[in-house]
């Protein structure tokens, strides 16, 4: 099992002391998924989060091309990574597909888990969730950077 202190030391736990830890990590529920398989998949109910603990992942979009069905990268995600967050938040399906590069160790929290640290420990679960608008907040200021990177403005200001 991951120890307390390799946990606060990812953003996901960032802060939480170690009383809380210790009543968290019978929680998490330790998964592994070989080189090539898919963790979650675009579209697919959710209600679970991940955290890697070791190897790699790649976050794919299906796209439409003339010649049929294709998966575009977003991102690659590594160890210390968390994804299947937005599920807990909005509650909708799946936004993306993960898969792993290599095998993966991942600790998962489901949405039920999460709801048990909101009732035994408001203060824990409060931080857990500003950590993870932190991060989804991350993420958003990396999206924003890649699409003015990304987006061809004439002299007028208006896109090509």
């Amino acid at each position: 099992m991951t120890t307390i202190q390799f946990l606060q030391e990812q953003a996901l736990f960032g802060g939480v002391d170690d009383r809380a830890m210790a009543a968290i990590i019978p929680l998490l529920s330790e998964l592994n998924f070989a080189a090539g398989e898919a963790i979650v998949s675009e579209g697919d109910d959710g209600d679970t989060l991940f955290i890697i603990c070791s190897g790699s992942v790649e976050v794919l979009k299906a796209s439409a091309a003339e010649d049929g069905h294709f998966e575009k990268r977003l991102a690659v995600l590594k160890v210390g990574d968390v994804f299947g967050e937005m599920e807990l938040i909005d509650m909708q399906r799946r936004s993306a597909t993960v898969r792993a590069l290599e095998p993966v160790s991942a600790l998962a929290l489901s949405n039920g888990d999460l709801f048990l640290i909101y009732e035994s420990d408001l203060p824990t679960f409060t931080l857990i969730v500003l950590n993870l608008a932190r991060e989804l907040s991350r993420r958003l200021r990396t999206l924003d950077d890649l699409a003015v990177h990304y987006m061809a403005i004439t002299p007028s200001g208006e896109p090509w």
